[in-house]
């Protein structure tokens, strides 16, 4: 499978599409805020036993076993984000209601004379049914109404059919208000702030990663205006002293490949958006997990590299083919690798490597049809490079890379690479 270090460190937004880095820690945050209200709701539920036990000779006609149905499946509705995560809204919502449901018919159906020492049960597990809520609404003016006027139902309840005294009937209703008031503000009150610390977050990200890019599109600037006055006042000597055809070629060449790396570093700082490789790493995981179990890989020095979203996504692309040509195809291998270097200031370099049987470059490979050069063709297309070395019998190697150093032409290998290179 894919490194679980670019899984975990970049994860894959799932609410949205965003791309936001700081999504994942939100969901997170969420799983375990829901966890811990379910298993508040529980056991909060076991600290009223006293109730239920004075109240349960009231509840044992068959309209009563209906009521404790309900409260029971209302509690146990907390269970449900332990069991389904992604549902734990919706266990929350109907908690709440089933919770509402059966103090509503409680109190319908209530018959003299009620105790209300302890406090009746029902009423002292409103405060689960108002957690509840406020987590399945994520609201919190929601949960405020459910408190008055479930409390105000019940309280009329409890006094005209229950016969209850009106300070008992004061004493449980202001008890229901104000508990499940405080739950519904502490909780949306740790939510918010939560929220506004990952804003701020994104926002050091997002700052940061303008920062970076910004100073890397100057260098990147500072150094092409080196290179390009080199290289033109190279073109012109070239040009002036040619003497034949193949000097004049040799110069044109020279002059276009100035004029793409200048379109390409432009075209760099006019795209706003980018994003870290490792996102995108993450985001395809399933497709390249199938693979990378094959290879020895080390592509943590590129995750942080940041790319325009297309380029990022066509280096998958043909990482994805290279990788399974390699597993399908390279019998006899022994040993593959697969590494991530930065390129330059501003790009990228894969290698993918084997030592299996090889194969012409120029007969088959990424030089034919099918997808894998479709997406050989679409990088190239955005002025990246795929680069094959291999001969029968004699391995194979794939450099794919993209950046302004990869368009110059500048060597594929560092001088560390070359000293490690069979």
């Amino acid at each position: 499978m894919i490194s679980s270090s670019v899984v975990s460190r970049w994860p894959v937004p799932r609410v949205s599409a965003s791309g936001r880095i700081v999504d994942a820690g939100m969901r997170r945050f969420d799983r375990l805020f829901d966890l811990i209200v379910g298993g508040f709701g529980v056991l909060y539920s076991l600290q009223t036993a006293d109730s239920f036990v004075a109240d349960a000779p009231s509840l044992a006609d068959p309209l009563g076993g209906v009521v404790m149905s309900m409260v029971g499946l209302a509690i146990l509705a907390g269970l449900g984000p332990l069991v389904v995560p992604a549902r734990a809204r919706l266990f929350f919502l109907l908690g709440a209601a089933v919770y509402a449901g059966a103090l509503l018919l409680w109190a319908a159906t209530l018959t003299p004379p009620v105790s209300t020492d302890p406090m009746p049960w029902l009423i002292a597990l409103s405060p689960v049914g108002a957690a509840y809520l406020a987590r399945g609404a994520r609201s919190r003016v929601v949960p405020m109404v459910f408190a008055f006027v479930v409390s105000a139902l019940a309280s009329i309840g409890l006094r005209i059919r229950g016969d209850v005294a009106l300070s008992d009937v004061a004493v449980d209703g202001l008890f229901m208000v104000g508990l499940s008031l405080v739950l519904v503000l502490l909780l949306g009150t740790v939510r918010h702030r939560v929220v506004a610390a990952a804003n701020r977050q994104q926002l050091a990200v997002d700052t940061f990663a303008a920062s970076q890019l910004e100073d890397a599109t100057e260098h990147e600037r500072n150094r092409t205006d080196a290179l390009l006055h080199d290289a033109v006042l190279t073109t012109f000597l070239s040009a002036a002293s040619a003497g034949d055809a193949e000097s004049e070629d040799l110069a044109s060449r020279m002059a276009a490949n100035s004029l793409r790396v200048l379109m390409h570093v432009n075209a760099v700082g006019r795209n706003e958006q980018v994003l870290p490789f490792g996102q995108v790493l993450a985001q395809r995981c399933e497709q390249l997990g199938i693979w990378l179990s094959h290879f020895d890989q080390d592509l943590t020095a590129v995750e942080v590299v940041m790319l325009p979203p297309e380029v990022a996504h066509a280096l998958v692309g043909v990482l994805v083919h290279s990788l399974a040509n390699s597993v399908q195809h390279a019998e006899g291998a022994t040993r593959r690798t697969l590494r991530g270097h930065p390129l330059g200031s501003d790009g990228i370099r894969l290698i993918v490597e084997d030592d299996g049987c090889g194969f012409d470059p120029g007969s088959i490979g990424l030089q034919g049809g099918g997808r894998g050069n479709e997406a050989a063709r679409e990088l190239r297309a955005l002025e990246g490079r795929v680069d094959v070395e291999s001969a029968p019998g004699a391995g194979t190697r794939i450099v794919l890379s993209w950046g302004s150093v990869a368009i110059v032409g500048t060597d594929l290998y560092t001088e560390e690479e070359r000293r490690v290179l069979p």
